[in-house]
């Protein structure tokens, strides 16, 4: 019933780049040694199923047409330190939710709700509002209308309570209509990251609608519906489930650059004891991990931090530590600093292990070329397997260099889900990037042309991150003495430089945040190699201790392994051979 979860072609190409650089470059070196607001639109409309009844008694009083008795709409307002709702008794309607800590990319205010939304009552319908508070600071307005009452309740922080009687009705559907607006500086990676999230109550889990694309599903026991952006969200949650739910979204005009996504979502509700009765919260705020984590409603399976391990790893580590830091109220650019020192110190053994493996490959460099000068007109199986020879009696796994890099890769993809999703870097500048949690920019050129693929800007957090990508994997081909496999030494030069240039292409239109933490992993990586070969590793002892377990004889299991597993291809093909001269 539920669509599978997807991920959008750029977190894809990242992943892929990822992993690409990782395995690329352990590989290679144990080879070869994302206006003013735009208007929110609403309708609402409430499809009532009554039992029947003369017509004069079926129209309810909130559809009825409007007499010179009618009173004019009103606007209410109720508010605290951090959300202004404004309602209208006209459709007993929301009409704007204003978030009074965060600003719009061009420093404007920020709206979720910028026009008239409701989710109950029809146009004409004019509701009759009473305003109370409370002893402990909540602030109440209900609205009446025939057999049609809502109540909301604001208190501290963002969500707002509300219930919902409908008397005689058997079951309501709530149809509602909302056009996200942008506020972010990159409309396409705030409309990439725009989509209608919900949770089964049934199956206790979250799924959404397609990123980036239209999309439409119905489902059915729903315990609540938000409708994402970015950075900020409007959820709306019922104590008692929806029955049924249509979610669609679909994207705007190309011409329209002030909206993300157009939402809908049409939410049954079942009635009970002669009519509709419920209640629930309705949440407009920010996509904040702690504050809708507080809620304990799962508001925070929105936030796109990665799925399984790396979910947990955003969430179990990278999450606190990144808090503890914020704080001492540092400057974000110094955090993300000592996050990328912190990670790099404690992956240091595994680092130290890789490099202590790839040293091992390169201490046996000569005699490795001399197996390929004894080879290079034979077989290529036959020297395979004299190399593989060499490899078990000195006790050199191949693959040393490699699994520790492998292991390291979770924190890698958590990283790079946690920058673009952190709403705390937002509009927080670093250095030239005014907004770590959008593109740096140091050079605009979108009123001339724009470049596929690339943007209209150029990003130099990304450029330096390029830079130092380069020049880490020509220090550790500088490092490594030349092999006679020259299809290999091809391979990676292209890798040398075509990884580079695909980062540059590709991460571009990033997070700074993110093009920030990677320089700085990359650099630390220079210093941490440089450490270890300097003060830790001694390549005469590993090539003095490699030759003593050639001479001894000894064999790793995992040599064993792998010389039984040559042994089992080499008998493979005797056996095939066989059969083709028979």
């Amino acid at each position: 019933m539920f669509e599978e979860k997807t991920i959008d072609r750029n977190q894809i190409i990242g992943f892929v780049l990822i992993a690409a650089i990782l395995f690329g470059m352990s590989f290679w070196a144990s080879e070869l040694q994302p206006d003013t607001p735009a208007s929110e639109t609403a309708a609402a409309q409430v499809e009532e199923s009554v039992p029947e009844a003369p017509v004069s008694d079926a129209i309810p009083a909130a559809v009825t047409t409007q007499d010179s008795t009618t009173p004019a709409p009103e606007e209410v307002v109720l508010e605290n330190e951090v959300v202004k709702y404004t309602f209208t008794t006209a459709g007993a309607q929301i009409q704007q939710v204003q978030l009074k800590d965060y600003q719009r990319y061009d420093g404007e205010d920020l709206y979720l709700v910028n026009g008239r939304q409701s989710m109950v009552g029809a146009h004409e319908g004019v509701f009759t509002a009473i305003v109370s508070k409370g002893n402990d600071g909540s602030q109440t307005i209900t609205m009446t209308s025939g057999a049609t009452t809502w109540t909301y309740t604001l208190r501290e922080g963002y969500g707002l309570t509300w219930a919902l009687d409908v008397e005689g009705a058997a079951n309501v559907t709530l149809d509602w209509k909302q056009d996200g607006i942008r506020n972010e500086k990159s409309l396409t990676n705030e409309a990439q990251n725009t989509s209608t999230y919900f949770w089964d109550a049934v199956d206790e889990s979250d799924d959404y609608l397609s990123d980036g694309r239209d999309d439409e599903e119905t489902v059915s026991n729903i315990g609540w519906v938000a409708h994402k952006q970015q950075y900020f969200s409007s959820i709306f949650a019922s104590e008692t489930p929806f029955t049924t739910a249509h979610l669609l979204t679909k994207t705007p005009d190309a011409s329209d650059t002030g909206h993300t996504r157009l939402f809908r979502s049409e939410l049954t509700l079942a009635g009970s004891n002669g009519g509709v009765h419920a209640k629930g919260l309705w949440y407009h705020g920010p996509n904040q991990y702690t504050t809708l984590k507080d809620y304990g409603q799962h508001f925070d399976e929105i936030i796109p931090f990665g799925w399984g391990i790396f979910g947990w790893i955003s969430k179990g580590a990278v999450i606190p530590m990144f808090n503890f830091f914020d704080d001492f109220g540092w400057n974000y650019g110094f955090i993300i600093f000592l996050m990328a020192l912190i990670i790099k110190l404690v992956l240091s053994p595994l680092t130290f292990s890789s490099y202590k493996s790839m040293a091992k490959m390169r201490v046996l460099k000569p005699e490795l070329d001399e197996i390929n000068e004894r080879h290079k007109d034979s077989d290529a199986a036959k020297k395979q397997q004299e190399v593989m020879a060499l490899y078990q009696k000195a006790g050199v796994n191949p693959l040393g260099g490699c699994i520790p890099q492998l292991l390291q890769f979770p924190i890698l993809i958590a990283m790079f889900r946690f920058f673009p999703a952190s709403i705390e870097l937002r509009q927080k500048s670093f250095l030239w990037a005014d907004d770590l949690s959008a593109y740096d920019s140091i050079f605009e050129f979108g009123q001339w042309f724009s470049i596929p693929f690339y943007g209209d800007h150029v990003s130099l957090f990304t450029i330096l991150m390029a830079i130092s990508t380069y020049l880490y994997t020509k220090f550790n081909n500088s490092m490594t003495p030349q092999s006679g496999n020259s299809m290999m030494q091809q391979q990676m030069v292209i890798i040398q430089y075509l990884m580079p240039f695909m980062l540059l292409v590709w991460f571009n239109n990033y997070a700074s945040g993110l093009s920030f933490y990677y320089f700085v992993s990359n650099i630390l990586i220079f210093a941490q190699q440089w450490a270890i070969r300097k003060f830790f590793i001694d390549e005469k002892a590993i090539h003095a201790q490699l030759m003593a377990n050639k001479a001894s004889g000894k064999t790793s299991k995992f040599q064993k392994r792998m010389n039984d597993m040559l042994e089992a291809q080499k008998e493979a093909g005797n056996r095939r051979t066989r059969r083709m001269d028979k």
